[in-house]
């Protein structure tokens, strides 16, 4: 008996020692429960570490132009759908510890969260092991590398190659130079920018710069561009000091990549604050030119070549340039037989072109110095130029005379076109001026002409220009216009028609030209010839253009220009009072551009012919002598602008210095473009505009429109009213341009309404405006008074209204019909403001006035403290462009759209903002809904929903939260103090202060 109860009690032992453990692990779940969340939180974060020390060797490895491994993409795969699970069960762990508090813990429920969370901790430190890659990627095979295609590149095998080796090249840390050459016109800068895509898109380098050289390289300009691409600000005035300091910036960037195009012969980079590959380790060079030669003077380690396309690519571009069909083939053969002759002509001469490419009417190779003369591209464009009409070749040959890579302004283009014969028979500048445009356009649809750095500006590609000035050299155009850009001692000026050194090294000019030819000269800035003789221009009878850029002269060496037509002055300064330019009878547009005069002289208004007077940003002018405007009977176009004189008198009163007077506007018969700043208060009585068709006039303000488009030349072209501290008695003088006006801004002048028809004034105006803005308006108290059926507003795409303290109501339901092209709506610190729509006075009954806004995208109104609502409840229903609606310290607001006259209208019907992102509702205290009675609305597209100190916001409003988010999750936390609704994944809700108890 005793060895059995030995034995058992031996037994129930061991069977107590093997279940003990297990048992006790168990339990151990339930007390180490904190301990075993820690262990899964340092097992991720462990993990998260691994995972991005893979993704950097990844992003490397890609630079490297390398492919990555499956194995670690599916590894990546794994982590980031574990990492997933893990956040679902952290968020699990957080709701138990949560509800319990600490206290009373639903044991079961833990139990089995604790073996997840031990699963989880176990899968993420097998996942980590696994994380251990030798290598993530390896070298992709050749050619690996996808060119992503723009507009003008097209991928052809030699362009491809080129492109692949380049690349390599960037990626090959030994390679610090690289060249690219190849002839003018083979599609060198659309490869490099193609590459500049590239490595920009593959993150290589810290920064990127590309720059054009030229032949004739402007250190100024390219200094300049260096620092745009690397938004640096260039203080300093001398050339070297900005080197520098470019060079300064360059070394701090780790890697960089510098492109520098169209180079022709040896350049001193340091010149410009490029470093030296040996100054600078991360630096790397890419240079296009068309000499092989020049890539081993530059010490490129390695020159890639751009050759000719094959004959089936050329076949292929010159088909889709033409927009040929595979169906045609009988011009299928004609284009062929085109290429081969194009190809076998490389290096031929003249004759041999002649006889073989019958096909381009004779077209013949240019022979212009430096350039090759196998470049048969030439040929092709001279062919077009013969294609061109005749007022377009003028141009043509006109942009040619430009620098190279210069941005000719379009507007100045068109003063030289006006000086020129071709133009006399027609009658108006704007309408010479229209057909400029036209020009312009056909020469950038043939490819001739580029765009420029901005709207209003033009570029000619390096080879088209030298086509331009081969043609004009020979002086056989059938405009027998003979054009050279230097002065050589064998030119011979008594031929030629056209000189233009803008971009001439003239060290000095001579003190006489015989030019008995000449018509058209343009004389840059060089600051080793400033100063012009008196007798320069005694030989150029025949001169009908001149462009003077920074010079000294006196006007009387004007009095041998009696032909003179057009005359383009740039930053000069005059060494005598101008008198003498009152000989110029034959004048029609005169420009003083950034000009040093104090005082335009009385002889000026001598100047019978004069159609356009310019004196844009002549911030010293301070006098112009009365009677001097008015006797310019003439004149179409008078530009002042902002920047330039502005003591205009008003009453006429004797003075010390007496001004021109205002009122002398009224005296030219056909005015019709007017820039114009006035500093002045009130204007003369009765004195009303003349019925302009473009204008810019800015009163005791400066022009906002023009510091936004910083002398861009389109500002001429605009309609705009810029006024500021004026006399409400002096606003009758607008309103002739109130019916054409298209930009409009007024601040603090004292006036109740913009526009009064009660006197009977029934003109119909605001049809073409576009921007209304009302800024501190203390008086106003609405935009038109009286009857506004002729007020229309059909353009307006813009209001906004700021501190108008007296404004009652903005538009009756009139004037709110015509609004279909409203976009943006901005109130603020409008504290009178009940209304936005009315009519009569009244409430708008919406039912029988629909009113929609069809176009409209943001209302934003802030601290309008009597407000009670936007706008009825049937344009709610018209809002489908309706972006972002942002309502602010509005204390009386009581709903968004709908009054209470309207009753209880549109009930159980949804109002779809089918486009609505963001809605922002802040301190409106007795906002209670967005829509009056029981109408509900719908926002698919919502993403940012901001509430804050809206206290008796209903109920409903929130059921129209959660449907529609419903179908993203959501977790909804209820306090006493707050109602907020989190939404995930791309949604951020901030909702605060909501329901207060």
């Amino acid at each position: 008996m005793d060895i059995l109860t030995g034995c058992a009690g031996s037994t129930a032992t061991e069977i107590g020692k093997c279940t003990a453990k297990p048992i006790i692990r168990h339990i151990g779940y339930l007390y180490n429960f904190n301990k075993i969340v820690e262990d899964l939180t340092t097992a991720k974060k462990v993990l998260q570490l691994e995972q991005q020390k893979v993704q950097e060797s990844i992003k490397q490895a890609e630079m490297n132009t390398e492919v990555v491994d499956k194995v670690v993409q599916g590894w990546l795969a794994n982590v980031q759908q574990l990492m997933k699970e893990v956040q679902t069960l952290e968020n699990k762990v957080q709701v138990n510890m949560r509800f319990c508090n600490g206290w009373c813990p639903d044991w079961i429920w833990r139990y089995k969260l604790c073996k997840k969370v031990i699963q989880k901790t176990t899968a993420l430190k097998e996942l980590q092991e696994k994380g251990n890659f030798s290598q993530v990627a390896h070298r992709a095979p050749t050619p690996g590398i996808e060119i992503f295609s723009s507009r003008d590149f097209e991928v052809f095998e030699s362009t491809k190659l080129a492109f692949q080796q380049i690349m390599e090249a960037l990626c090959d840390d030994s390679i610090k130079r690289i060249g690219l050459h190849g002839m003018g016109g083979v599609g060198k800068t659309t490869l490099v920018k193609e590459v500049y895509k590239k490595a920009k898109e593959l993150d290589i380098f810290n920064d990127l710069v590309m720059i054009v050289v030229s032949l004739t390289p402007d250190v100024r300009r390219i200094q300049g561009e260096i620092a745009g691409c690397l938004n640096l600000k260039l203080d300093e005035e001398s050339d070297t000091a900005r080197a520098n300091r470019i060079c300064l910036r360059i070394k701090s960037v780790e890697k960089i990549l510098i492109i520098v195009d169209d180079i022709w012969k040896d350049f001193n980079l340091e010149a410009i604050g490029i470093p030296s590959c040996d100054d600078h380790e991360g630096c790397k060079f890419l240079l296009t030119t068309r000499s092989e030669h020049l890539c081993n003077i530059m010490r490129c380690q390695r020159k890639i070549p751009l050759n000719l396309l094959l004959e089936e690519e050329s076949l292929a571009l010159m088909k889709k340039a033409a927009d040929i069909v595979d169906d045609y083939p009988i011009l299928n053969d004609v284009v062929l037989k085109v290429v081969e002759n194009a190809k076998t002509l490389i290096g031929k001469s003249l004759n041999d072109w002649n006889v073989a490419m019958l096909q381009l009417r004779k077209s013949r190779l240019v022979d212009i110095e430096g350039v090759d003369e196998e470049k048969n591209a030439y040929a092709c464009l001279k062919w077009s130029y013969d294609q061109l009409k005749r007022k377009t070749k003028l141009c043509f040959l006109l942009c040619s005379l430009f620098p190279e890579d210069y941005n000719i302004p379009i507007e100045e283009l068109t003063r030289y076109a006006i000086g020129l014969k071709e133009y006399e028979d027609v009658d108006s500048l704007e309408d010479i001026r229209s057909q400029v445009r036209a020009t312009i356009g056909s020469l950038k649809d043939s490819s001739m002409l580029l765009e420029g750095i901005q709207k209003g500006y033009v570029k000619m590609h390096d080879m088209v220009r030298d086509v331009g000035l081969w043609i004009a050299s020979k002086g056989e155009n059938e405009f027998k216009l003979r054009a050279c850009t230097h002065l050589e001692k064998n030119i011979d000026f008594e031929r030629v028609t056209a000189i233009s050194l803008m971009a001439s090294n003239t060290k000095q000019l001579p003190d006489k030209l015989v030019c008995p030819t000449l018509s058209i000269l343009f004389l840059g800035r060089n600051e080793d010839s400033k100063e012009i003789s008196d007798t320069l221009f005694e030989g150029m009878n025949c001169l009908q253009v001149l462009r003077l850029e920074e010079k000294i002269l006196s006007s009387q060496s004007f009095q041998f220009l009696t032909n003179l037509r057009s005359l383009y002055l740039e930053k000069c300064d005059f060494s005598d009072n101008l008198s003498s330019m009152g000989k110029l009878k034959r004048l029609e547009t005169l420009s003083f551009q950034g000009c040093g005069m104090v005082a335009l002289p009385n002889e000026l208004g001598e100047m019978e012919s004069l159609k356009m007077l310019d004196l844009t940003n002549c911030n010293k002018l301070k006098w112009i002598p009365p009677n001097v405007i008015q006797r310019l009977s003439r004149l179409e176009e008078l530009i002042i602008g902002s920047w330039s004189f502005e003591n205009w008198d008003v009453e006429g009163t004797s003075t010390e210095i007496i001004n021109v007077n205002i009122s002398e506007l009224n005296s030219l018969p056909v005015l019709v473009m007017l820039s114009v700043r006035l500093d002045l208060k009130h204007l003369p009585q009765g004195f009303v505009f003349p019925d302009l068709q473009r204008y810019n006039i800015s009163i005791n303000c400066l022009s906002l429109l023009e510091l936004q488009l910083n002398d861009n030349p389109t500002c001429l072209n605009s309609r705009t009213l810029e006024i500021k501290g004026l006399e409400a008695s002096s606003m009758d003088a607008f309103k002739m341009l109130f019916r054409t006006v298209e930009y409009i801004y007024i601040e603090s002048c004292e006036m109740e309404s913009i526009v009064d028809t009660t006197g009977g004034n029934h003109t119909i105006t605001f049809t073409n405006l576009v921007q209304l803005y009302l800024q501190k308006m203390s008086c106003l108290r609405t935009i038109c008074e009286g009857p506004n059926q002729y007020v229309i507003f059909s353009n307006l795409t813009v209001l906004d209204a700021y501190g108008c303290k007296r404004l009652i109501n903005l538009f009756s339901s009139c004037i709110a019909q015509s609004l279909k092209k409203l976009k943006k709506l901005h109130l603020e610190h409008c504290n009178e403001l009940r209304q936005i729509i009315y009519e009569d006075g009244k409430i708008l009954e919406s039912h029988n006035q629909p009113i929609c806004f069809p176009e409209l995208e943001t209302i934003r109104v802030h601290k309008c403290r009597k407000l009670e609502y936007i706008f009825p409840t049937s344009v709610a229903r018209d809002l489908p462009q309706l972006e972002s609606l942002e309502l602010v310290d509005l204390p009386q607001l009581k709903q968004v759209f709908g009054h209470e006259k309207e009753g209880d209208v549109g009930d159980e019907n949804n109002n779809v903002l089918s486009k609505l992102r963001n809605l922002k509702l802040m301190n409106l205290l007795e906002l209670g809904r967005l829509y009056r009675g029981n109408s509900s609305s719908v926002w698919p597209s919502l993403e940012d929903l901001y509430v804050v100190n809206c206290p008796k916001m209903k109920a409903s409003f929130f059921t129209n939260v959660e449907a529609n988010v419903r179908a993203l999750e959501k977790v909804i936390l209820y306090t006493s103090q707050c109602f907020v609704l989190h939404v995930c994944v791309h949604y951020k809700f901030i909702l605060k202060n909501l329901i207060k108890n």
